[in-house]
């Protein structure tokens, strides 16, 4: 069986790193992924999605901790991860999150600074064709 998911996105918060209790250091962090879909009136609207990401791995904790923050955009590929909890009211909870493993894969795409540089996926709204079955 394959748990997989591959994400391309933007930091919406600086990446917060933290210890366990042995001293080992993981990094939390938000990543926004988004695509453009066409509502019923015709015009284009942007959709967003976030995804909270942790990694264990030591280096790439590094890495994260050195050079990643807010507006970076990565490259990730991790495993989807669904944790159960009750909450103080007693209603059960899930929680779902995307781990990258131990010797897992995270690349840096572009630095805050390139945040308004339009991706090479962006089409200007006159060259979509308007009548996509979809």
């Amino acid at each position: 069986m394959i748990n997989r998911v591959i994400l391309v996105g933007r930091l919406g918060t600086d990446p917060e790193i933290k210890a366990t209790s042995k001293g080992d250091e993981f990094a939390n962090f938000s990543l926004a992924t988004s695509k453009k879909i066409k509502t019923k009136d015709g015009t284009w609207q942007e959709k967003t999605t976030w995804h909270k990401v942790t990694t264990f791995d030591p280096n790439l904790t590094q890495t994260i901790k050195n050079y990643v923050s807010k507006g970076t955009m990565l490259y990730l590929e991790g495993e989807i991860d669904v944790s159960e909890y009750t909450d103080s009211n007693g209603n059960k909870r899930y929680n779902t999150s995307i781990i990258i493993p131990r010797m897992g894969i995270m690349k840096m795409v572009s630095t805050k600074g390139d945040a308004k540089q339009q991706s090479s996926n962006d089409l200007p709204d006159d060259d979509i064709p308007s009548d996509i079955p979809f």
